[in-house]
């Protein structure tokens, strides 16, 4: 299972499966309202707001209004005073949200949904064109899928550390630092 280009509409998403044309994205690791990720991962952006502007236009330059958006984890470095601040973000990216939490998402998981996200998790499991896919934020909880055949952890967490280590380990980073600040399908 090799990374793959294929045509979304007149778009080319990074894909991470082969197969039919998916209309389910993953992405992670924005951190939106965090400033000090720019140094800390060598962001190429001159500003908090660029780096907004820059991930959002992206996002929304491969989704769809219809299409179905997992974030595994650090949507937004903000906690609960800054609710509208992420609301507000998230308000401008297409799609329909579902959030696996990570270890930056700090506002209550109900407030997620109310901000519209259509589900919150801790982890999640689920099969997509025969492949069984571990969406969980820090990769740590590789050990659950171990050499489980047509299983695939998909994490965030890790930014800059891997891309991914197939085919020794089913592991695929799925942050934006690793691939150029878009989502992957």
């Amino acid at each position: 299972m090799a990374p793959k280009t294929t045509e979304h509409g007149n778009k080319k998403p990074l894909t991470l499966m082969t197969g039919a044309i998916m209309t389910e994205f993953f992405t992670g690791d924005q951190h939106f309202w965090h400033d000090k990720i720019r140094e800390y991962c060598k962001r190429p952006f001159d500003s908090l707001k660029e780096m907004h502007n820059k991930i959002i236009g992206l996002h929304n330059a491969i989704v769809t209004d219809e299409d179905t958006v997992w974030h595994i984890g650090d949507f937004a470095m903000a906690g609960p005073e800054k609710e509208s601040t992420v609301r507000a973000v998230f308000n401008k990216l297409k799609g329909q949200h579902h959030l696996i939490l990570g270890n930056h998402d700090e506002i209550k998981p109900l407030n997620y949904v109310n901000m519209g996200f259509v589900s919150v998790h801790s982890a999640m499991w689920f099969e997509r064109q025969g492949v069984n896919l571990y969406l969980v934020h820090d990769p740590s909880s590789y050990t659950v899928i171990g050499n489980l055949p047509n299983s695939v952890l998909l994490c965030g967490h890790i930014h800059t550390l891997f891309k991914h280590l197939l085919p020794t380990k089913k592991v695929i980073n799925i942050g934006v630092d690793a691939w150029e600040f878009k989502p992957v399908s």
